[in-house]
């Protein structure tokens, strides 16, 4: 999976450079028609690199504590108020002691596309897609939403929620000891269910 994510960023950065020089004059629009509120509505092409601290809510926030994790994502204008994306990222939430059970990091590496529509400064921005799990995590469908603003052209923040349905695994999973997750005994539940996550992308856009 590590090898995925450097073929993307090196996809998405040759995408960037090509974008730019065969629209070296029309990066940005001509001055009659440039966002001066928003420069990064007048490009044609976006990828950007984000770091993404992020906190569980509701039943994840039992099993797990806070994340960290970072992403690349690319953009294109399908208009100059709406983009399509496609991000992959990874992250890693780290395990809590519940009773008897000491979970390990909680891993994984999304990869969603969205829609991105831009309200002056602010956005919106819905995704969809799968997460692939380490270990015994496996891989599930993920999907989330945010509003986010260019402080800059090149600075951008956004505030997001994400959610997926972790597959249930039980105690009398992978040799009858919960495997890495361990604890119980006569198939327990040990961990699944809805995941629920708050956090930020902080991210510098090219």
């Amino acid at each position: 999976m590590k090898k995925s994510i450097f073929i993307i960023v090196i996809v998405l950065s040759m995408a960037a450079n090509a974008q730019d020089s065969l629209n070296t004059g029309n990066t940005y629009t001509s001055n009659n028609n440039v966002n001066a509120e928003n420069p990064t509505l007048n490009k044609t092409f976006i990828w950007s690199v984000g770091l993404e601290p992020s906190i569980p809510v509701g039943h994840f926030h039992d099993l797990a504590g806070f994340g960290f994790g970072g992403s690349v994502q690319g953009e294109i204008k399908a208009s100059r108020n709406v983009g399509l994306t496609i991000n992959a990222g990874y992250i890693a939430y780290s395990g809590k002691t519940v009773d008897t059970i000491s979970y390990p990091n909680f891993k994984y590496w999304p990869v969603m596309g969205g829609l991105k529509v831009y309200l002056g400064k602010a956005y919106l921005h819905g995704q969809a897609g799968a997460g692939f799990g380490e270990q015994s995590l496996g891989t599930s469908f993920w999907y989330g939403a945010g509003i986010g603003v260019n402080f800059t052209k090149r600075i951008d923040a956004e505030f997001k929620y994400a959610g997926w349905k972790q597959n249930e695994v039980t105690s009398s999973n992978e040799s009858g000891n919960g495997g890495i997750y361990g604890g119980g005994t006569g198939g327990t539940p040990v961990y699944g269910g809805h995941y629920s996550t708050l956090g930020l992308r902080l991210a510098v856009n090219f």
